[in-house]
């Protein structure tokens, strides 16, 4: 792995193997940060060592405040890979402030997502709907501590430990319009049929869909439907509108999408009176 590595780059464990190892699933991959400018073009890719998958994401211009870098620990050196014993600290007031910003942040997309749906029968409202709603989740985890971590989120929601009632109601909220109850294998295998096409170019398909097959495999059915809707969702999002309705059919198939117009109104209101309530409070 040396030859690999620019001698300017910094190297660091990121992600639930060095956030919080004990919730990692057996699929789960060794997030590697590559941080600062590396010539040799290493991160966003895959490489396997022995039974290990690792994959090297760039951080070019990287800061400690950097969310996905919380928890982070850095590689003793390029020769040995040792792990440094302790991750780099922040002040705990920093760490708090900086998570509530990111949450609220999270929380204000959702709101302007889900303020779109004000025409009943838009097209797509219903996907506007399920992308604001892992909005609102991320901002919640966000703003009680808890980084979000794509295929453990559903899991990290049902370890808070909530104190306020309107929290608990957004979630109940977010679970309802993601649909969780419809987590059923005939309803996931046509879902990834679906979310293979759509996310066909990316270099990691290969390993999302391991991590699918694991959560099948494991029965973990309403975590796998969280996923598969958080991996296209994320895809979607950045997504221009003419590209959405290009897919919209595909989009439907592995989003598991209402066309019950009504319902999704009333949702979209239930979801917006929740994002203003937390950004109250």
């Amino acid at each position: 792995m040396d030859e690999k590595v620019d001698s300017d780059s910094k190297l660091a464990l990121i992600g639930c193997r060095a956030t919080n190892s004990e919730i990692s699933y057996g699929c789960c991959e060794y997030d590697i940060a590559v941080l600062g400018n590396n010539g040799l073009d290493l991160g966003n890719k895959i490489t396997y060592l022995r039974s290990s998958t690792l994959e090297f994401l760039n951080f070019p211009n990287y800061s400690h405040h950097d969310i996905s870098l919380f928890n982070m620990i850095e590689l003793e050196s390029k020769a040995t890979y040792h792990l440094l014993k302790s991750p780099r600290s922040i002040p705990k007031l920093d760490v708090k402030s900086m998570f509530i910003a990111g949450g609220k942040k999270k929380v204000v997309d959702s709101l302007f997502r889900v303020s779109k749906n004000t025409n009943k029968t838009e097209l797509n409202s219903a996907l506007n709907l399920k992308i604001a709603t892992y909005d609102l989740i991320e901002g919640i985890l966000l703003i009680s501590k808890t980084r979000p971590m794509p295929i453990h989120e559903l899991n990290q929601l049902r370890q808070l430990e909530i104190h306020k009632d309107f929290i608990n109601e957004a979630i109940q909220a977010c679970i309802e319009c993601l649909g969780i109850e419809r987590a059923t294998r005939t309803i996931m295998n046509r879902s990834i049929k679906a979310m293979k096409e759509i996310l066909k170019e990316r270099y990691d398909i290969e390993l999302l869909s391991s991590k699918i097959q694991f959560l099948l495999e494991h029965g973990l059915l309403a975590d796998c439907y969280y996923y598969i809707g958080k991996l296209v969702c994320k895809h979607l999002e950045d997504k221009d509108h003419a590209f959405q309705i290009n897919y919209h059919k595909l989009n439907t198939i592995a989003l598991d999408l209402t066309s019950d117009y009504e319902y999704i109104n009333k949702m979209s209101e239930l979801l917006k009176l929740c994002c203003k309530k937390i950004l109250k409070n």
